[in-house]
Protein backbone atom coordinates (compact mmCIF):
# COMPACT_ATOMS: atom_id res chain seq x y z
CA UNK A 1 0.00 0.00 0.00
CA UNK A 2 0.84 3.13 -1.10
CA UNK A 3 0.86 6.73 0.26
CA UNK A 4 0.40 9.81 -1.82
CA UNK A 5 0.18 13.38 -0.64
CA UNK A 6 0.65 15.36 1.78
CA UNK A 7 1.02 12.54 4.25
CA UNK A 8 4.16 11.28 2.71
CA UNK A 9 7.24 11.98 3.94
CA UNK A 10 10.85 11.85 2.57
CA UNK A 11 13.27 10.27 4.59
CA UNK A 12 16.54 12.66 4.42
CA UNK A 13 19.64 11.07 6.00
CA UNK A 14 21.77 13.32 7.60
CA UNK A 15 25.46 13.30 5.93
CA UNK A 16 28.39 13.58 7.63
CA UNK A 17 31.17 16.59 6.50
CA UNK A 18 34.90 16.32 8.14
CA UNK A 19 37.26 19.20 6.89
CA UNK A 20 40.77 18.99 7.90
CA UNK A 21 42.38 22.86 8.70
CA UNK A 22 45.58 23.97 6.43
CA UNK A 23 47.94 24.32 9.35
CA UNK A 24 50.81 26.48 8.96
CA UNK A 25 53.43 24.43 10.49
CA UNK A 26 55.26 21.46 10.80
CA UNK A 27 56.82 20.10 13.77
CA UNK A 28 59.61 17.41 13.68
CA UNK A 29 61.81 15.95 16.42
CA UNK A 30 65.15 15.13 15.16
CA UNK A 31 68.45 14.02 16.53
CA UNK A 32 72.12 14.71 15.88
CA UNK A 33 73.89 10.99 14.97
CA UNK A 34 77.78 10.82 15.17
CA UNK A 35 80.47 9.51 16.43
CA UNK A 36 82.22 12.22 18.01
CA UNK A 37 81.90 13.81 22.05
CA UNK A 38 81.63 17.40 20.59
CA UNK A 39 78.92 19.15 22.79
CA UNK A 40 76.99 21.25 20.91
CA UNK A 41 75.11 24.14 21.06
CA UNK A 42 71.71 25.36 20.00
CA UNK A 43 73.75 27.90 17.62
CA UNK A 44 75.62 25.23 15.96
CA UNK A 45 72.59 23.13 15.82
CA UNK A 46 70.64 25.33 14.03
CA UNK A 47 74.02 25.77 11.57
CA UNK A 48 73.82 22.14 10.98
CA UNK A 49 70.19 22.73 10.00
CA UNK A 50 71.28 25.01 7.64
CA UNK A 51 73.99 23.01 6.25
CA UNK A 52 71.96 20.51 5.44
CA UNK A 53 68.94 22.52 4.11
CA UNK A 54 71.65 24.09 1.89
CA UNK A 55 73.32 21.10 0.35
CA UNK A 56 69.67 19.67 -0.56
CA UNK A 57 68.11 22.62 -1.67
CA UNK A 58 70.12 25.28 -2.41
CA UNK A 59 70.25 28.72 -0.85
CA UNK A 60 66.58 29.21 -1.42
CA UNK A 61 66.12 26.17 0.89
CA UNK A 62 68.64 27.27 3.78
CA UNK A 63 66.75 31.05 3.57
CA UNK A 64 63.61 28.81 4.66
CA UNK A 65 62.30 29.57 8.43
CA UNK A 66 63.31 26.89 10.66
CA UNK A 67 63.16 27.36 14.52
CA UNK A 68 64.37 25.27 16.72
CA UNK A 69 61.90 25.03 19.72
CA UNK A 70 63.57 22.68 22.40
CA UNK A 71 67.31 21.05 22.44
CA UNK A 72 67.88 17.70 24.61
CA UNK A 73 71.62 16.78 24.21
CA UNK A 74 71.66 15.68 21.07
CA UNK A 75 67.63 15.68 20.07
CA UNK A 76 66.02 19.06 18.99
CA UNK A 77 62.24 19.73 18.39
CA UNK A 78 61.88 21.41 14.90
CA UNK A 79 58.93 23.89 13.46
CA UNK A 80 58.95 24.32 9.64
CA UNK A 81 56.52 25.67 7.20
CA UNK A 82 53.81 23.34 6.58
CA UNK A 83 54.30 23.36 2.59
CA UNK A 84 58.04 22.69 2.74
CA UNK A 85 58.49 19.92 5.32
CA UNK A 86 58.47 17.11 2.69
CA UNK A 87 61.58 18.93 1.53
CA UNK A 88 62.72 19.51 5.23
CA UNK A 89 62.21 15.63 5.82
CA UNK A 90 64.21 14.17 2.87
CA UNK A 91 66.98 16.63 3.32
CA UNK A 92 67.21 15.53 6.86
CA UNK A 93 67.05 11.77 5.78
CA UNK A 94 69.46 12.05 2.87
CA UNK A 95 72.07 14.64 3.49
CA UNK A 96 75.54 13.48 5.88
CA UNK A 97 77.95 15.99 6.68
CA UNK A 98 81.23 16.77 8.52
CA UNK A 99 82.11 17.89 12.16
CA UNK A 100 84.70 20.67 12.95
CA UNK A 101 86.43 17.66 14.63
CA UNK A 102 86.20 15.24 11.47
CA UNK A 103 83.30 13.28 12.40
CA UNK A 104 80.46 12.26 10.26
CA UNK A 105 77.50 13.37 11.10
CA UNK A 106 74.03 13.05 10.23
CA UNK A 107 70.66 14.61 11.52
CA UNK A 108 67.61 11.37 11.71
CA UNK A 109 64.00 12.26 12.15
CA UNK A 110 62.50 10.69 14.61
CA UNK A 111 58.98 11.97 14.83
CA UNK A 112 56.85 14.22 12.63
CA UNK A 113 53.63 15.82 13.73
CA UNK A 114 51.26 18.91 11.90
CA UNK A 115 50.04 19.62 15.49
CA UNK A 116 53.55 20.22 18.24
CA UNK A 117 51.50 18.05 20.54
CA UNK A 118 52.35 15.03 18.52
CA UNK A 119 55.90 15.37 19.43
CA UNK A 120 54.92 14.77 22.98
CA UNK A 121 54.61 10.82 22.57
CA UNK A 122 54.20 8.41 19.62
CA UNK A 123 51.32 5.78 19.29
CA UNK A 124 54.15 2.87 20.45
CA UNK A 125 54.83 4.24 23.63
CA UNK A 126 52.42 3.80 26.72
CA UNK A 127 51.70 6.39 28.99
CA UNK A 128 52.70 5.27 32.47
Amino acid sequence: MEVDGPLAAEVVLPTLKSTISKQPYYYFTIELTTTSTLAIDPAQYFGYIQLVLRQWLGDVGAGMSVDVLDMRGRAADIRVPFDKYKQVWQAMTLIPFKLPDGARARLQVLRGSAFAMGLAAGSRQAFL
